[in-house]
């Protein structure tokens, strides 16, 4: 059972039993008002009838006297007597109507019984006043006669007993009204002394059941709310029954479950964030090594393109400075130095072309030229023409092809461009056999020129695409500038394909790159 509804029973108890102690409180007030009432008017019914017994005794002496010794003050006695008689009459008819008010028509025989005394009183009065008229008619004896058996027989017998009678009556009711009086205040304490054990019976029941229904709860809420406090949060509390206090408990522990939740959320979003945190800022230190190389590879590059581009200048200036200095010259030498000039220019523009390429191609602002290229076709006219310079440097160059045909959409003079350097550095750094390959590719055509040289370190391997570097093999080679793969690779890159290079020491090198089908939208021009 709930807790409410037994909070509501108890009170409907207690009330109950509250109602009950005030019901019987004032039912023992308005019993003893009754009885004292009761009391009272028996009381002064009795004190009435003593009055009037004594004023008609002392109206009989009266009489008594007059008839004997005469009347000596004319009847004003026995008139203020009658008077008196009269008014305690009058008293006892309004003490028996009160009663009849209050027990009902049961006193009403005391109404007749009170006509009887006045109507004897009355008789008496009228005997009286004979008895004084036949004196003066009537000789001694006879008056002495009658006289003896007024006071005999009608005052002594007939009114004394009818008072006797009434006084005895009034006694009686009086100790009966006590008698009822007494019992009732007893039957008052024994209810008054029930009604008070079973309202204490009850308190305490209601007290103990309640204490016992809330005591152990509170105390588990208490002590589970003191574990969350400290941290607890797997702590469930366990309440027997299914009142609110299980109710309580039961949104306890949904609290713990989910701030238990929360806390792991929390947990695992700090380890998420630490990591983060952690990725971030590593790719914050890669990003800072990469700026400081790129800041260096900036600095490097200025060095090396101040470096390469003050050769050719150099050559320009001091042919230029040769013809002119001393007298007149034959036409020949001055178009010698002319040739001279316009090769080293054209090596200059040359070279600031690459470098124009390959920064465009790292921005993504590089413009393609395309067109429909058989690079089939292509590398064998490649071959082909660099068939002398391969016989120059007593270097054999094969064409391998998988396929007849490979039609890509590509810029014919750069694809080209990527072949001969490759091309160029397998002869130049390479054995003195190279192979170039053509094959089919996922999505487009892969081509590679292998030769059986020294090969390349692996430390070099991974700085080959640098500009600016030239690997251990081609350090006794004064010419070139160290941008042939750099440039290689941004003209695949700009092409949408890939280019790699794979190589043991002692093993040679292999150089591959493939180029899709057709290239990415960004580079069309």
């Amino acid at each position: 059972m709930r807790i409410i509804p037994k909070l509501y029973l108890s009170f409907c108890i207690l009330v109950t039993i509250a109602i009950a102690g005030a019901a019987l409180t004032v039912l023992c007030a308005r019993g003893g008002l009754y009885h004292v009432m009761r009391t009272n008017q028996a009381h002064q019914q009795y004190e009435a009838y003593v009055s009037l017994s004594n004023y008609t005794y002392q109206l009989f002496k009266q009489f008594g006297d007059a008839m004997l010794i005469g009347d000596r003050d004319l009847g004003v006695g026995e008139r203020e007597l009658l008077r008196k008689i009269q008014a305690e009459i009058s008293r006892i008819r309004r003490i028996t109507a009160d009663e009849i008010l209050l027990v009902g028509e049961n006193e009403v025989g005391q109404l007749e019984f009170l006509e009887r005394i006045e109507s004897k009183i009355e008789d008496l009065q009228l005997e009286y006043e004979e008895v004084v008229k036949s004196r003066s008619t009537d000789d001694f004896s006879t008056y002495w006669a009658r006289l003896s058996r007024m006071l005999d027989e009608t005052i002594d017998k007939d009114f004394n007993q009818l008072i006797e009678e009434a006084i005895a009556g009034e006694a009686a009711e009086v100790a009966e009204e006590r008698a009822e009086a007494e019992e009732m205040l007893q039957l008052f304490q024994i209810l008054a002394a029930l009604f008070t054990t079973v309202a204490i019976v009850a308190a305490t029941a209601s007290v103990w059941i309640l204490r016992r229904d809330l005591r152990g709860p509170i105390l588990q809420l208490s002590t589970g709310a003191s574990a969350l406090a400290r941290g607890e949060f797997e702590h469930r509390i366990e309440v027997a029954g299914r009142n609110e206090l299980h109710d309580v408990a039961n949104a306890f522990n949904t609290m713990a479950q989910e701030i238990s939740a929360r806390q792991r959320t929390l947990a695992d979003s700090n380890v998420r964030l630490e990591k983060a945190v952690w990725e971030r800022t590593a790719e914050l230190e890669r990003l800072l090594g990469a700026l400081k190389e790129s800041d260096a590879n900036r600095r490097r590059l200025l060095a090396d393109v101040s470096h390469e581009l003050r050769t050719p200048l150099t050559i320009i200036r001091g042919e230029a400075d040769i013809a002119l200095r001393g007298g007149q010259k034959p036409v020949q030498d001055y178009r010698e130095a002319l040739d001279r000039i316009r090769d080293a220019s054209m090596h200059t523009a040359n070279l600031v072309d690459d470098l124009l390429f390959v920064a465009r191609q790292e921005a993504g602002e590089v413009r393609l030229k395309l067109q429909d290229v058989d690079l089939a076709d292509l590398l064998a006219k490649v071959v082909k023409q660099h068939k002398p310079i391969a016989k120059e440097h007593s270097a054999g160059v094969s064409l391998n092809r998988g396929i007849d045909s490979a039609m890509i959409r590509a810029d014919a003079g750069r694809v080209r461009q990527v072949v001969l350097i490759l091309l160029e550095n397998a002869v130049r750094y390479g054995g003195g056999s190279i192979d170039l390959r053509l094959d089919q590719a996922p999505g487009g055509y892969a081509v590679s020129v292998a030769d059986n040289g020294p090969g390349m370190a692996e430390d070099e391997q991974a700085r080959a695409f640098e500009r600016f570097f030239r690997g251990s093999n081609a350090a006794s080679y004064h010419d070139g500038a160290g941008l042939g793969l750099p440039m290689a690779k941004a003209i695949v890159e700009a092409h949408g394909g890939e280019i790699a290079l794979k190589s043991e020491p002692g093993d040679g090198l292999t150089v591959s790159f493939t180029l899709p089908q057709r290239p990415r939208l960004e580079a069309v021009a």
